[in-house]
Protein backbone atom coordinates (compact mmCIF):
# COMPACT_ATOMS: atom_id res chain seq x y z
CA UNK A 1 0.00 0.00 0.00
CA UNK A 2 2.99 2.74 0.93
CA UNK A 3 4.47 1.70 -2.42
CA UNK A 4 1.09 2.61 -4.36
CA UNK A 5 0.73 5.65 -2.18
CA UNK A 6 4.67 7.06 -2.66
CA UNK A 7 3.66 6.42 -6.80
CA UNK A 8 0.81 8.15 -6.88
CA UNK A 9 2.27 11.08 -5.30
CA UNK A 10 5.18 11.00 -7.38
CA UNK A 11 2.67 11.10 -10.44
CA UNK A 12 1.11 14.03 -8.65
CA UNK A 13 3.93 16.22 -8.92
CA UNK A 14 4.40 17.21 -12.43
CA UNK A 15 0.51 18.01 -12.31
CA UNK A 16 0.40 20.30 -9.61
CA UNK A 17 3.91 22.10 -11.37
CA UNK A 18 1.26 22.41 -14.60
CA UNK A 19 -1.31 24.24 -12.23
CA UNK A 20 0.90 26.84 -10.55
CA UNK A 21 2.77 27.37 -14.51
CA UNK A 22 -1.42 28.19 -15.32
CA UNK A 23 -2.19 30.43 -12.35
CA UNK A 24 0.83 32.04 -12.58
CA UNK A 25 0.79 32.95 -16.16
CA UNK A 26 -3.40 33.35 -16.14
CA UNK A 27 -2.22 36.93 -14.81
CA UNK A 28 0.08 38.07 -16.73
CA UNK A 29 -1.59 36.98 -20.72
CA UNK A 30 -4.53 39.26 -19.61
CA UNK A 31 -4.96 42.18 -21.26
CA UNK A 32 -5.12 44.74 -18.27
CA UNK A 33 -1.94 45.19 -16.32
CA UNK A 34 -2.03 44.06 -12.80
CA UNK A 35 -0.71 47.18 -11.51
CA UNK A 36 -2.59 49.07 -13.53
CA UNK A 37 -5.56 47.07 -12.13
CA UNK A 38 -4.59 47.80 -8.49
CA UNK A 39 -4.57 51.58 -9.29
CA UNK A 40 -7.71 51.63 -10.36
CA UNK A 41 -9.02 49.45 -7.34
CA UNK A 42 -7.74 51.78 -5.33
CA UNK A 43 -8.83 55.02 -7.04
CA UNK A 44 -4.93 56.65 -7.91
CA UNK A 45 -4.51 58.37 -10.82
CA UNK A 46 -2.77 55.74 -13.23
CA UNK A 47 0.55 57.66 -14.50
CA UNK A 48 3.67 56.15 -15.81
CA UNK A 49 5.20 56.81 -12.40
CA UNK A 50 2.73 55.06 -10.35
CA UNK A 51 2.70 52.15 -12.20
CA UNK A 52 6.67 52.54 -12.24
CA UNK A 53 6.49 52.17 -8.69
CA UNK A 54 3.29 49.70 -8.18
CA UNK A 55 5.61 47.14 -10.61
CA UNK A 56 8.28 47.45 -8.54
CA UNK A 57 6.55 47.16 -5.27
CA UNK A 58 4.70 43.70 -7.03
CA UNK A 59 7.60 42.77 -8.34
CA UNK A 60 6.37 43.29 -12.25
CA UNK A 61 9.71 44.68 -12.75
CA UNK A 62 11.62 41.34 -12.46
CA UNK A 63 12.16 39.06 -15.84
CA UNK A 64 8.79 36.33 -15.58
CA UNK A 65 11.26 33.40 -14.32
CA UNK A 66 12.04 35.30 -11.20
CA UNK A 67 8.52 36.57 -11.04
CA UNK A 68 7.45 32.49 -10.93
CA UNK A 69 9.80 31.49 -8.40
CA UNK A 70 8.78 34.14 -6.12
CA UNK A 71 5.12 33.74 -6.50
CA UNK A 72 5.50 29.83 -5.94
CA UNK A 73 7.53 30.54 -3.00
CA UNK A 74 5.06 32.86 -1.76
CA UNK A 75 1.85 30.25 -2.77
CA UNK A 76 3.79 27.12 -0.94
CA UNK A 77 3.58 29.15 2.44
CA UNK A 78 -0.26 30.11 1.11
CA UNK A 79 0.80 33.93 1.04
CA UNK A 80 -1.31 34.97 -2.01
CA UNK A 81 -0.92 38.79 -1.37
CA UNK A 82 -3.53 41.24 -0.39
CA UNK A 83 -6.84 41.83 -1.96
CA UNK A 84 -7.40 44.71 -3.91
CA UNK A 85 -10.88 44.97 -2.63
CA UNK A 86 -11.11 44.27 0.69
CA UNK A 87 -7.60 45.10 1.49
CA UNK A 88 -7.36 42.08 3.12
CA UNK A 89 -4.72 38.88 2.68
CA UNK A 90 -5.98 36.73 0.06
CA UNK A 91 -5.51 34.11 2.68
CA UNK A 92 -8.11 34.76 4.82
CA UNK A 93 -10.30 35.62 2.15
CA UNK A 94 -10.36 32.48 0.44
CA UNK A 95 -10.76 30.78 3.85
CA UNK A 96 -13.83 32.63 5.03
CA UNK A 97 -15.52 31.86 2.11
CA UNK A 98 -14.14 27.72 1.67
CA UNK A 99 -15.36 27.00 5.09
CA UNK A 100 -18.82 27.51 3.57
CA UNK A 101 -18.09 26.42 0.80
CA UNK A 102 -16.84 22.87 1.93
CA UNK A 103 -19.91 22.92 4.11
CA UNK A 104 -22.12 23.33 1.31
CA UNK A 105 -20.31 20.80 -0.61
CA UNK A 106 -20.20 18.29 1.96
CA UNK A 107 -24.02 18.41 2.46
CA UNK A 108 -24.37 18.10 -1.14
CA UNK A 109 -22.20 14.39 -1.56
CA UNK A 110 -24.55 13.52 1.75
CA UNK A 111 -27.99 14.26 -0.12
CA UNK A 112 -26.07 12.22 -3.28
CA UNK A 113 -25.13 9.15 -1.44
CA UNK A 114 -28.78 9.06 0.32
CA UNK A 115 -30.37 9.22 -2.88
CA UNK A 116 -28.48 7.77 -5.26
CA UNK A 117 -27.39 4.45 -4.20
CA UNK A 118 -30.72 3.27 -2.87
CA UNK A 119 -32.19 4.59 -6.20
CA UNK A 120 -29.18 2.85 -8.20
CA UNK A 121 -30.08 -0.59 -6.29
CA UNK A 122 -34.06 -0.49 -6.61
CA UNK A 123 -33.10 0.21 -10.31
CA UNK A 124 -30.87 -2.79 -10.71
CA UNK A 125 -32.57 -5.27 -8.89
CA UNK A 126 -35.77 -4.40 -10.84
CA UNK A 127 -34.55 -3.71 -14.23
CA UNK A 128 -38.18 -4.46 -15.96
CA UNK A 129 -40.26 -3.02 -14.22
CA UNK A 130 -42.45 0.14 -13.83
CA UNK A 131 -40.11 1.35 -10.61
CA UNK A 132 -37.08 1.19 -13.05
CA UNK A 133 -39.00 3.31 -15.60
CA UNK A 134 -40.05 5.57 -13.01
CA UNK A 135 -36.46 5.95 -11.70
CA UNK A 136 -35.04 6.81 -15.32
CA UNK A 137 -37.21 9.37 -15.81
CA UNK A 138 -36.56 11.25 -12.39
CA UNK A 139 -33.20 10.75 -13.66
CA UNK A 140 -33.45 12.00 -16.87
CA UNK A 141 -35.23 15.13 -15.12
CA UNK A 142 -32.91 16.32 -12.75
CA UNK A 143 -29.94 15.77 -15.11
CA UNK A 144 -31.74 17.94 -17.68
CA UNK A 145 -32.28 20.87 -15.04
CA UNK A 146 -30.14 23.55 -15.13
CA UNK A 147 -28.90 24.04 -11.16
CA UNK A 148 -29.75 28.15 -11.42
CA UNK A 149 -33.58 26.94 -12.33
CA UNK A 150 -33.84 24.18 -10.09
CA UNK A 151 -32.32 26.87 -7.22
CA UNK A 152 -35.48 29.58 -8.41
CA UNK A 153 -38.08 26.96 -8.32
CA UNK A 154 -36.46 25.53 -4.59
CA UNK A 155 -36.84 28.70 -3.76
CA UNK A 156 -40.61 29.78 -5.15
CA UNK A 157 -41.54 26.58 -4.06
CA UNK A 158 -40.34 25.75 -0.63
CA UNK A 159 -39.27 28.93 0.75
CA UNK A 160 -41.78 31.80 -1.00
CA UNK A 161 -44.97 29.80 -1.11
CA UNK A 162 -44.47 27.22 1.76
CA UNK A 163 -42.20 29.00 3.96
CA UNK A 164 -40.67 25.99 5.17
CA UNK A 165 -36.80 27.19 4.25
CA UNK A 166 -35.50 30.57 4.47
CA UNK A 167 -34.44 32.15 1.09
CA UNK A 168 -30.65 32.87 1.75
CA UNK A 169 -28.16 33.16 4.75
CA UNK A 170 -25.80 30.86 6.05
CA UNK A 171 -26.82 30.80 9.96
CA UNK A 172 -28.56 27.57 10.97
CA UNK A 173 -29.00 23.83 9.33
CA UNK A 174 -32.17 24.80 7.76
CA UNK A 175 -30.16 27.46 5.38
CA UNK A 176 -28.08 24.73 3.86
CA UNK A 177 -30.95 22.16 2.73
CA UNK A 178 -31.88 23.97 -0.15
CA UNK A 179 -28.67 24.78 -1.72
CA UNK A 180 -27.50 21.44 -1.12
CA UNK A 181 -30.21 20.32 -2.40
CA UNK A 182 -29.77 21.99 -5.44
CA UNK A 183 -26.33 21.21 -6.11
CA UNK A 184 -26.73 17.62 -5.49
CA UNK A 185 -29.43 16.76 -7.36
CA UNK A 186 -27.89 16.50 -11.30
CA UNK A 187 -25.02 14.61 -9.26
CA UNK A 188 -27.62 12.51 -8.10
CA UNK A 189 -28.24 11.39 -11.74
CA UNK A 190 -25.54 10.62 -12.61
CA UNK A 191 -24.34 8.56 -9.93
CA UNK A 192 -28.42 6.72 -9.95
CA UNK A 193 -26.87 5.84 -13.62
CA UNK A 194 -23.29 5.15 -12.79
CA UNK A 195 -24.36 2.53 -9.84
CA UNK A 196 -27.57 0.74 -11.98
CA UNK A 197 -24.84 -0.09 -14.62
CA UNK A 198 -21.93 -1.16 -12.24
CA UNK A 199 -24.27 -3.14 -10.22
CA UNK A 200 -25.91 -4.94 -13.24
CA UNK A 201 -22.29 -5.66 -15.19
CA UNK A 202 -21.36 -7.37 -11.92
CA UNK A 203 -24.55 -9.41 -11.84
CA UNK A 204 -23.34 -11.02 -15.09
CA UNK A 205 -20.35 -12.24 -13.73
CA UNK A 206 -19.31 -15.78 -12.92
CA UNK A 207 -18.98 -15.03 -8.81
CA UNK A 208 -22.83 -14.13 -8.74
CA UNK A 209 -23.65 -17.59 -9.93
CA UNK A 210 -20.99 -19.62 -7.70
CA UNK A 211 -22.19 -17.75 -4.47
CA UNK A 212 -26.13 -18.54 -5.20
CA UNK A 213 -25.22 -22.11 -5.84
CA UNK A 214 -23.92 -21.81 -2.12
CA UNK A 215 -27.07 -21.01 -1.17
CA UNK A 216 -26.48 -17.63 -0.63
CA UNK A 217 -29.91 -15.59 -1.15
CA UNK A 218 -30.24 -12.34 -3.58
CA UNK A 219 -29.81 -10.62 -0.77
CA UNK A 220 -26.50 -11.77 1.01
CA UNK A 221 -24.69 -11.90 -2.80
CA UNK A 222 -26.18 -8.13 -3.02
CA UNK A 223 -24.73 -6.73 -0.49
CA UNK A 224 -21.71 -8.69 0.53
CA UNK A 225 -20.20 -9.32 -2.75
CA UNK A 226 -22.05 -7.34 -5.74
CA UNK A 227 -22.25 -3.92 -3.98
CA UNK A 228 -19.24 -3.64 -2.67
CA UNK A 229 -17.73 -4.41 -6.01
CA UNK A 230 -19.74 -2.47 -7.24
CA UNK A 231 -18.44 0.48 -5.51
CA UNK A 232 -14.98 1.48 -7.54
CA UNK A 233 -16.36 3.46 -10.02
CA UNK A 234 -18.84 5.58 -7.75
CA UNK A 235 -15.94 6.29 -5.40
CA UNK A 236 -13.42 7.52 -7.96
CA UNK A 237 -16.49 9.77 -9.18
CA UNK A 238 -17.22 10.79 -6.11
CA UNK A 239 -13.62 11.80 -5.47
CA UNK A 240 -13.89 14.13 -8.49
CA UNK A 241 -17.50 15.34 -7.49
CA UNK A 242 -16.02 16.84 -4.21
CA UNK A 243 -13.78 18.89 -6.69
CA UNK A 244 -16.13 19.37 -9.05
CA UNK A 245 -19.41 20.45 -6.19
CA UNK A 246 -16.66 23.34 -5.11
CA UNK A 247 -15.99 25.04 -8.10
CA UNK A 248 -19.59 24.51 -9.83
CA UNK A 249 -20.78 25.83 -6.48
CA UNK A 250 -20.50 29.30 -8.17
CA UNK A 251 -24.03 29.38 -9.26
CA UNK A 252 -25.77 28.06 -6.40
CA UNK A 253 -24.21 29.90 -4.09
CA UNK A 254 -24.96 33.33 -5.75
CA UNK A 255 -28.81 32.39 -5.81
CA UNK A 256 -29.02 31.18 -2.56
CA UNK A 257 -26.80 34.17 -1.51
CA UNK A 258 -24.37 31.69 0.49
CA UNK A 259 -21.42 33.45 1.81
CA UNK A 260 -18.81 30.91 -0.49
CA UNK A 261 -15.86 30.89 -2.65
CA UNK A 262 -18.79 31.56 -5.39
CA UNK A 263 -19.64 34.95 -4.23
CA UNK A 264 -15.97 35.79 -3.77
CA UNK A 265 -14.65 34.61 -7.31
CA UNK A 266 -17.89 36.49 -8.89
CA UNK A 267 -16.98 39.51 -6.95
CA UNK A 268 -13.21 39.38 -7.57
CA UNK A 269 -13.37 39.23 -11.27
CA UNK A 270 -15.78 41.76 -11.53
CA UNK A 271 -12.90 44.06 -9.82
CA UNK A 272 -10.60 42.62 -11.51
CA UNK A 273 -8.28 41.20 -7.80
CA UNK A 274 -6.05 39.42 -9.34
CA UNK A 275 -4.38 38.16 -6.11
CA UNK A 276 -7.79 36.53 -5.03
CA UNK A 277 -8.71 34.79 -9.08
CA UNK A 278 -4.87 33.32 -8.82
CA UNK A 279 -5.38 31.76 -4.98
CA UNK A 280 -8.80 30.42 -6.23
CA UNK A 281 -7.73 28.99 -9.13
CA UNK A 282 -4.71 27.53 -7.51
CA UNK A 283 -6.39 26.01 -4.12
CA UNK A 284 -9.56 24.25 -5.98
CA UNK A 285 -7.32 22.44 -8.31
CA UNK A 286 -5.37 21.57 -5.77
CA UNK A 287 -7.99 20.50 -3.32
CA UNK A 288 -9.65 18.75 -6.61
CA UNK A 289 -6.41 16.99 -7.12
CA UNK A 290 -6.16 15.55 -3.43
CA UNK A 291 -10.07 14.47 -3.50
CA UNK A 292 -8.79 13.01 -6.65
CA UNK A 293 -5.81 11.35 -4.92
CA UNK A 294 -7.88 10.07 -1.91
CA UNK A 295 -10.38 8.44 -3.51
CA UNK A 296 -7.72 6.58 -5.55
CA UNK A 297 -6.49 5.32 -1.97
CA UNK A 298 -9.77 4.16 -1.12
CA UNK A 299 -10.38 2.50 -4.13
CA UNK A 300 -7.18 0.34 -3.71
CA UNK A 301 -7.92 -0.43 -0.46
CA UNK A 302 -11.35 -1.87 -1.66
CA UNK A 303 -9.86 -2.96 -4.26
CA UNK A 304 -6.70 -4.44 -3.83
CA UNK A 305 -5.98 -5.63 -7.78
CA UNK A 306 -5.58 -2.08 -8.26
CA UNK A 307 -2.61 -1.59 -6.13
CA UNK A 308 -1.01 -5.05 -8.18
CA UNK A 309 -1.55 -3.73 -11.83
CA UNK A 310 -0.49 -0.18 -10.82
Amino acid sequence: MMKYTVKRLFELLPLLFLISVAAFAMVRILPVDPATAYLDSVNIPVTDEAVAQIKEEMGLDKSIPVQYCIWLSNAAKLDFGISYQSKRLVTQEIASGLKYTLILAGFALLWVVLFSVPLGIISAVRPKGVTNEMIRILTFLLASIPEFWLGFLMVQFFSLKLGLFPVSGASGIRHIILPSLTLAMSNVASYTKLLRNSLLENFSQKYVLYARARGLTRNEVLFRHVLPNSLNPIITSLGLSLGGMLSGAVVVENVFAWPGLGQLIVKAVAGRDYPVIQGYVLIIAVIFIVCNFFADLLCSLLNPRIRLEA
